[in-house]
């Protein structure tokens, strides 16, 4: 059996010191960052706002499992499902559509009271959304789609002092789908803040005249 000579080790540490260092830039070499993107979701003040009598406290918005967190879902041919590691909402979604929600009823001016549920001030209405879906549809490579649905319910709400009840009295689901330009991830963006908007807006109008009918009873 030899013995090893002072050569043999002295190279065989030089050479776990390289694998060593190799190891090392491998472990820290940075990762692409994500990035993070938030669509334009402003609304135009109402400039001669006629209120309604009613107060509406708007809940906190419910999300269904696939949509709930901030990365890109798309959707694939043979019904695969994909999430963007790398691109994400600035926000979680169930904010995004809460936040809108209170934004796009305060600028229109429709009812004297607009407030979220963490607000001591009590309502006349609840009004809950739910996200049902929300991804790009690459399925068709030459006709991407951004898919928007949310379900709004309008819940008559009673005090306590007065008796006391609440039930749900209107529901409606709405969805858009638009076709994207390209395959760019600020295509994507664009199309989901304005279909939010376009939902949004349509939400303000049927709660208009869906409250406004309880004056005429």
């Amino acid at each position: 059996m030899k013995t090893p000579t002072t050569h043999t080790i002295v190279f065989t540490l030089l050479t776990l010191v390289c694998l060593g260092g190799t190891s090392g830039c491998a472990l820290n070499r940075p990762y692409p960052e994500k990035i993070s993107y938030m669509p334009d979701l402003s609304f135009e003040k109402s400039k001669e706002p006629h209120p309604l009598p009613y107060r509406i406290k708007v809940r906190n918005s419910g999300v269904s499992a696939p949509f709930e967190g901030k990365s890109f879902v798309y959707r694939l041919p043979d019904d695969q499902w994909e999430k963007d590691f790398y691109n994400e909402w600035f926000a979680y979604p169930r904010d995004m559509i809460t936040d809108s929600c209170i934004s796009a009823l305060i600028q229109t001016g429709n009812f004297i009271s607009i407030t979220s549920e963490d607000s001591l001030m009590e309502a006349d209405y609840y009004l809950e959304g739910r996200l049902l879906e929300s991804y790009l549809d690459r399925r068709n490579s030459n006709h991407l789609q951004s898919v928007l649905k949310i379900r709004w319910m309008l819940i008559d709400y009673q005090s306590p002092r007065k008796g006391n009840s609440s039930e749900e009295n209107w529901a409606r689901t709405y969805e858009e789908i638009t076709s994207l330009q390209s395959n760019q991830v600020e295509d994507y963006v664009a199309s989901t803040g304005t279909g939010l908007k376009k939902i949004l807006h349509q939400l303000v109008m049927d709660l208009n005249q869906q409250i406004s009918s309880k004056l005429q009873q």
